[in-house]
Formats: C-alpha cells, sequence, structure tokens
C-alpha cells in the first residue's frame, strides 16, 4: 500500500499475453505435508532458505516480527525480506513469470490493485485453496478481502487487512468550535458544520489524492462503495456508471465548491505541512490512514479522533474499503510447504495479527482474530488518538464493510478515467456524460486487450 497522502495506486505495466485460463490447480492430496521439503533451497550447512518481496515499509517491519516468530517453529529456516520498489517489484516478476520462473522468490506481496495483471492466461501463483482445506481454514478469513485474489473460485493470496475506513478529525478544533462530530450522523449534517471552519486557504478535507493532477477516481472509489456500488460488479461487470456512481460524483464536487475540499495538490513534504500548519483538519479512509498521518505529522499527536464514515444516501453504510495487499507463494518457489507455513504464521494466527496491528495498525481481516483483547491494547496509533480504541472502532465498521469486487480489467479504468477527468474538471461534461463516457471508453480498451490476447 502507497504514498503521498493516502498510498498512491502503482503505475499500469503491460498485462500477460497469454489468454488461456488456468486449470492447473492441485487437488488437496498433491499437498505435501510441511516440512518434507526434498526441494527446498539449502546451503552448504543444510540450512533452508524462504525469500520474500514486499513493496511497503511497513510490511516489512511487521515480517520481521513474524520472521522471529516463525523461527522458534523453524530454527533452520531462514527468512530473506526484501524491500523493493512497487513497480519494480510486479515489473520484475512479471518478466521472471514469462520466462520460466526463473529467480522467483518463494513468497510475494501483491497489491490487490496489481493483482489483476497476472489473473489473464497462467496465473503465477500457487492456489492456497488445498493448503487451506487441509487444514481447516478454508472460512477464516473476511470473505470480501479474499474476494480480491480470487479467480474461477480458487484463491491466490491472503489479505492483509480488513481496510475498514473511518472519518479522522483534528477533535480540537471541531471541539473549539463548538461542533460535536460525533453526533453528525450524515455526510450533509457534517458538511454544513464544517462550512464553519473553512476559507483563507483552510479546508477539511485536501484534495482527491490519486495523482498530482487532481484525479478524483480515490474518492470516487471509497464513496461509491459506501453508497453500495463499485467500479465492478459482483459479477464481473461494469458498475460505476450507476445511481451510486452519480450521487458520489456529485457530493466531491459540491466539497470542492462550498470549500470543503482544496482543489490544489501538494506533493510529498508539502503535502503534510498542510496538516502542520492546520489548513486540513481532516481526511477519511483505511486504517492504513493513520499509520501515514501518524508517521509524517507526529506534532499532532493526541489531538485527532475517529468516528465512522457519515452516511449518504438510502444504501450507505459507516465505512468503506480501499487498497488492500494479498500475501502470496509463487508458482515456481521450491519451498511450497515452507512458504505457506510461514503464510499461514503470518496471515492465519490471531497472536500475529495482534501484532500486526499493534505494530502497522492494519485491523486484520481474519475473523478469528476480531475479538482479541491485544487489539484494543495502547499503541503508538491509539495515543495519536489521544487513547481511543482503534480497534473497537475498526472491529465495529468491519462487520458493515462492503465488498470490493474484481476483474481482470479493472485496472484499465483508470486509464478510461483519466481520458475524460481534464473535460470534466473544466466543466464541460456533467457528472452523468463523464461517467457515460468513462464506461464506453473503458468498454472499447477491454475489446481491444481481449483482441490481442
Amino acid at each position: 500500500m502507497k504514498k503521498s497522502g493516502f498510498i498512491v495506486l502503482v503505475g499500469l505495466l503491460v498485462f500477460l499475453s497469454a489468454c488461456t485460463p488456468n486449470v492447473g490447480a492441485p487437488e488437496a492430496n498433491d499437498v505435501k505435508p510441511a516440512g518434507n521439503q526434498a526441494d527446498a533451497k539449502t546451503d552448504d550447512k543444510g540450512s533452508k532458505k524462504l525469500t520474500l518481496w514486499v513493496f511497503a515499509e511497513a510490511h516489512k517491519r511487521f515480517y520481521e516480527a513474524v520472521k522471529e516468530e516463525f523461527k522458534k517453529k523453524q530454527p533452520n529456516v531462514e527468512v530473506d525480506i526484501n524491500l523493493m520498489d512497487g513497480n519494480a517489484l510486479v515489473d520484475k516478476y512479471t518478466i521472471i513469470a514469462k520466462s520460466g520462473g526463473e529467480g522467483s522468490p518463494d513468497l510475494i506481496d501483491i497489491e490487490q490493485g496489481q493483482f489483476p495483471k497476472f489473473i489473464r492466461g497462467d496465473i503465477p501463483f500457487e492456489p492456497l485453496d488445498p493448503y487451506l482445506k487441509r487444514d481447516n481454514l478454508s472460512e477464516v478469513m473476511s470473505k470480501g478481502r479474499q474476494a480480491l485474489y480470487t479467480v474461477n473460485d480458487k484463491q491466490y493470496g491472503i489479505e492483509h487487512a480488513a481496510t475498514a475506513s473511518a472519518l479522522y478529525y483534528r477533535k480540537d478544533v471541531f471541539d473549539q468550535a463548538g461542533i460535536n462530530v460525533a453526533e453528525l450522523k450524515t455526510w450533509d449534517q457534517f458538511t454544513e458544520q464544517a462550512k464553519k471552519l473553512v476559507g483563507d486557504k483552510k479546508y477539511i478535507f485536501p484534495p482527491s489524492p490519486a495523482t498530482k493532477t487532481n484525479s478524483e477516481q480515490t474518492y470516487f472509489e471509497l464513496l461509491i462503495k459506501q453508497e453500495g456500488g463499485d467500479i465492478v460488479t459482483t459479477k464481473g461487470e461494469i458498475g460505476f456508471n450507476s445511481p451510486e456512481g452519480v450521487t458520489a460524483l456529485k457530493r466531491m464536487n459540491n466539497w470542492e465548491k462550498d470549500g470543503i475540499m482544496d482543489k490544489n495538490f501538494y506533493d510529498g513534504p508539502a503535502f503534510w505541512d498542510q496538516y502542520k500548519k492546520g489548513n486540513y483538519i481532516a481526511a477519511f479512509g483505511p486504517d492504513w490512514w493513520v499509520n501515514q498521518l501518524a508517521d509524517n505529522v507526529p506534532d499532532l499527536s493526541g489531538k485527532w479522533a475517529a468516528v465512522p464514515i457519515p452516511l449518504g444516501g438510502a444504501k450507505s453504510v459507516p465505512t468503506s474499503v480501499w487498497g488492500g495487499t494479498g500475501l502470496m507463494v509463487s508458482k515456481f518457489a521450491k519451498n511450497k510447504d515452507l512458504a505457506w507455513e510461514f503464510m499461514k504464521t503470518a496471515q492465519l494466527t490471531p497472536e500475529m495479527s495482534v501484532k500486526r496491528f499493534q505494530i502497522v495498525n492494519l485491523f486484520p481481516a481474519l475473523l478469528t482474530s476480531v475479538n482479541e483483547k491485544g487489539l484494543h491494547e495502547q499503541s503508538k496509533y491509539t495515543k495519536y488518538f489521544n487513547g481511543q480504541d482503534l480497534g473497537e472502532l475498526y472491529g465495529k465498521l468491519v462487520a458493515v464493510a462492503p465488498n470490493q469486487n474484481q476483474a481482470w480489467w479493472r485496472a484499465l479504468f483508470t486509464q478510461a478515467w483519466d481520458k475524460f477527468k481534464f473535460d470534466y474538471a473544466e466543466g464541460k461534461l456533467t457528472p452523468e456524460q463523464f461517467l457515460q463516457k468513462v464506461e464506453e471508453e473503458l468498454k472499447q480498451q477491454i475489446k481491444k486487450q481481449e483482441a490481442s490476447g
């Protein structure tokens, strides 16, 4: 999950060229018991080695803790954790997968927005269903999160976080103005009160952070899912050109018109300076947004609070989801059983789910962990929020969080959006016209991809 303001979705790469669906998943009885690793990589001392690729420093910090725990179970296994640039990781693995697998890691973190690039043709990851079934773990993860890494009813990754979203705000500023945010249950109520605090280069929200050119795509994806829609329908069809999509766009238009949301984008440190100066006093997004805020604006510790996202339309819920990363076993791994054991330790044990939340504030998608006491203990991030029990908040929101659907063409949505975003920003297109043009463009791009194989 990646990053200025919110984590920036990485750029599009070339899709895998093969078009034949993958049908070669192993049967459950093909999975060897853990520890029977005749083909495992070994050094001249007989030690075994696992290689893990990650693209986020926060994930690396968590995996270092997993590594220590795993060492208690497998003292002769060395785990090599490689932190790489997100684009470089995907690019390098794509080349490896298309050239026979030489140089592949055993385990690899794949951001959910990148996963569609690997699901046309022969999928270069190990199907996990036989392992999950063997160890009675098939039902322990959130179905909505696992849908991101499921193709033809086969699971290829295990999600790090529920990514339940909340509204974060400067409690000291709102309290001083006599505004009790916790009592504002709808977006209309919140924005009406928030107008009292805008003006003189001061806003409630930063601009949509998807790109430096003020694309509103990031906020759009959060808000359409809150309203009950999505970019992709549950049937894998185009779903954003809908009443929910129009509602999301119009809400953002009103925010800009009323001065609630800034139109200017600041990059890097300049972005966080706006928070330090008090020019932005709120944000909404998933749990990992808290990490970004606390790490980049530490001087504001103790001044923030979090509440459910205010409700919008009739079908809206008090949260949304955005982002996510799945840990996967490479199809070319020589240590698949050991890789699975490491994955199981990292992603499928309540103890490490609690550890992840404490280290990087990612609330677990592991259903068996949501009642763990450790999710309610004080951490760097709860202290930033003046001791608020963030685990209690996210735990309630996970229960009503919307699904995020997956399709191989989902990454093409950004290209179609970008083609018309400037005309839309200049007022040449209404929200309805904009979404219609984006849908038409996306359909053309899908046809081109299908025709080219």
